[in-house]
């Protein structure tokens, strides 16, 4: 009798603890879930575009903590493939037939602007491969300039492919308001030369854009 209460005591007590156990971990995955949400929402909250900044870094981080340097190259990786992309779609546009000549001034002025701004990209990766947020501040600073320069070119600033050039001022707002809550965090450093200003939008056309 008491041998079978004993057996069956501990049977239950076996159960309960797998019970718990089970709960105890189904708690700490919807913890760290809940606490991996308000870290992105958190970090994004003071950019140009939070939702765009949470959308594009979220699927990096599904399980880790925000790490600063890995979420601003992220964001700077997803500006260079839309501004390939709109380089890509300019040089398209360009081509078209019946393309006036003003347009096609115009289109080539925005190539020169975004081939300038994968340049300048590149060196803001490289910068971050270095963690080195100063040199990234500067070599970025330029990208959202080309972007204008590009913008400007057009009468009125109606430029035909509008969707990409706001995505890639949403992301390079994004990465710089990202670099800028790192340097603040990061206190006062040395500063490095001033990176050249992005060339005027009608350096290479005579006359006026119409």
């Amino acid at each position: 009798m008491d041998h079978h209460f004993t057996s069956e005591t501990s049977l239950i007590i076996l159960l309960l603890i797998t019970s718990l156990s089970s709960l105890a971990t189904a708690t700490n995955i919807n913890i760290v879930h809940h606490d991996l949400q308000s870290d992105i929402t958190e970090f994004c909250k003071k950019t140009t575009n939070p939702a765009l900044c949470a959308e594009t870094i979220h699927p990096h981080f599904l399980k880790n903590r925000i790490e600063p340097f890995k979420a601003l190259d992220i964001e700077v990786d997803a500006t260079l493939a839309k501004a390939k992309k709109t380089l890509a779609n300019i040089q398209t546009l360009e081509s078209k037939t019946g393309t006036t000549k003003s347009s096609k001034d115009s289109f080539d002025i925005c190539k020169d602007q975004y081939k300038s701004m994968l340049d300048a990209i590149k060196g803001t990766k490289a910068a971050i491969a270095n963690k080195d947020i100063i040199t990234a501040k500067f070599k970025f600073s330029a990208v959202l300039s080309f972007q204008a320069a590009c913008k400007d070119a057009f009468e009125d600033g109606k430029i035909p492919f509008f969707e990409d050039s706001d995505a890639v001022y949403n992301l390079g707002g994004n990465c710089l308001d990202i670099i800028a809550d790192m340097e603040k965090a990061q206190g006062p450093q040395k500063m490095p030369p001033v990176q050249q200003s992005a060339p005027s939008a009608f350096s290479n056309v005579i006359g006026t854009v119409s």
